[in-house]
Formats: C-alpha cells, structure tokens, sequence
C-alpha cells in the first residue's frame, strides 16, 4: 500500500520534486518499523528522520489536530461511520494552510524542548 499509494499522493501534491529529495518522518509505529515496511521505504528511495520513541508531545496528531477535531466532536452522536467521516471531514476541511504552519511550527518548537531535555518528558511551556 505504501508504495502505490503514498508514491502516488506524492507526485500528484508536488509534481516534479524528485522524490529522493523528500524526507519521510515516521513515528515508531509497529506497522512503521517492521522489516517489510522498512524495506519498502528504502527501496522507494526515502530518506528517514530517525524519531525517538512514541510521545504524544512531539506528535502533532495527539498534541493538536486530534484533540481539535474531539472538541468539535463531542456531544454530538452519529447515524452511521459515513456521517462521522463526513463530519470529520467537514472540520478538517475548514482549517487553512496558517493553522497547519502553526502547527508545524508548535512541533519544531516540542523537538527543540526534547533535545534541550535530553529527551526526557518535558511539561508545557
């Protein structure tokens, strides 16, 4: 699937950047790092981000899209799966590009205190 898929998406969001020149950061994951998907990053021509082990700190779903879209969320109850897809959908869809930048710029801002703690758990600041 990733080969097909993500390949894919990839040509199609930036057509014509080379894709050894893009950088995939993965979480550690078990379907991320067992030795099939491993080997198929590699022979895709990937370069990886070495990424420290799960912490929803330094996760941008768990620390910010996540939990935005639960708020917008709770309370409400569902028909169907597909009402909920639409729904979620529906949410996603209303964030512009400054709010993922802020996000991206939050998640730069989470590595920086991680290294600055040694890696250790760190509390907001």
């Amino acid at each position: 699937m990733l080969g097909r898929e993500l390949v894919h998406a990839l040509q199609k969001k930036r057509p014509g950047i080379p894709l050894e020149s893009l950088i995939l950061h993965k979480d550690n994951a078990p379907p991320h790092t067992v030795q099939v998907t491993t080997l198929e990053i590699g022979l895709l021509g990937f370069q990886t981000i070495r990424h420290p082990p799960y912490s929803p700190d330094l996760a941008p779903m768990d620390f910010a899209i996540f939990p935005t879209i639960k708020k917008q969320l709770k309370g409400k109850r569902f028909q169907s799966l597909q009402e909920l897809r639409a729904t979620t959908s529906q949410i996603v869809a209303q964030y512009d590009q400054h709010w993922y930048n802020d996000i991206f710029n939050q998640w730069v801002h989470r590595h920086r205190q991680c290294v600055e703690c040694g890696g250790g758990y760190f509390e907001k600041k």
